[in-house]
């Protein structure tokens, strides 16, 4: 074989090898630098999870760490944690929350059930969002239920709907998403979640929404309703006043 042409394959094979070993040390960079930044995600949440714990259970960091049953009790409010159950709230008085969480509710075992389907809505609304995305799910639903036109407990307005095959509120509740029970971690973080949400300690992120989506639909309804923020993969609607809609910043309804 002609010398050149032994040379010439030799420089193409050494260009495919140099190219593919370029590109293999380029994907493992990406991963590393990925997996770093989850990594740093994950600690900053933790320890935002920690703070946010410690407000009401001494313990904190109830969401990885149980190391048994806990229980604690702040001014009339009775919280027990466990790491295969979750946070259970134990009995309470009326008194010792705000009232937009307590005027629904008759007694902790009510207040349970409620904050259960709080956190089913959290879980297969949002849980691959990070914390504040599910805050912001778990806030919409609280914010539907002190708003008149939608069911006055936190169950009404998560399973409003699912009875019929189309027009559910959350697409959980009638698409088949809870044949798949929910589990582990990510079940913890949204039970967390709900009760946070419940107990009222929780600052304003959608600013007073009642509605979100998606990023990958354009549902008809949100051209009547004023975008108040953009959360992970969801953005978030609240009502449009009059003003609003007379100086046409939303479509008039039909």
């Amino acid at each position: 074989m002609d010398a050149g042409i032994v040379r010439s394959q030799e420089t193409q094979v050494a260009t495919v090898l140099y190219t593919l070993t370029t590109l293999a040390l380029c994907l493992g960079a990406m991963l590393f630098l990925h997996a770093a930044g989850e990594r740093a995600r994950i600690q900053d949440e933790n320890r935002i999870w920690q703070a946010l714990a410690s407000r009401y259970l001494e313990d904190g960091d109830i969401p990885d760490s149980w190391k048994g049953p806990t229980s604690l009790r702040i001014a009339s409010i009775e919280l027990t944690a466990d790491a295969r159950a979750g946070t259970r709230l134990k009995s309470w008085s009326l008194d010792s929350l705000r009232p937009r969480d307590v005027a629904q509710f008759s007694d902790a075992a009510d207040a349970g059930g409620q904050i259960d389907c709080l956190a089913r809505a959290v879980y297969y609304e949002s849980r691959s969002e990070a914390m504040v995305g599910q805050l912001a799910v778990a806030e919409v639903i609280m914010n539907r239920v002190q708003h008149s036109a939608y069911p006055d407990s936190i169950c009404g307005v998560v399973y409003q709907g699912s009875e019929r095959t189309t027009g559910c509120q959350f697409s959980f509740t009638c698409d088949g998403s809870t044949a798949r029970l929910p589990r582990g971690g990510a079940w913890r973080r949204s039970q967390m979640v709900a009760e946070y949400a419940f107990l009222g300690f929780g600052l304003e992120v959608t600013r007073r929404a009642t509605h979100y989506h998606t990023i990958a639909v354009d549902p008809v309804w949100s051209s009547h309703l004023i975008q108040t923020r953009r959360i992970g993969t969801h953005i978030f609607y609240r009502g449009a006043t009059r003003r609003e809609v007379n100086a046409g910043l939303v479509e008039r309804d039909a």
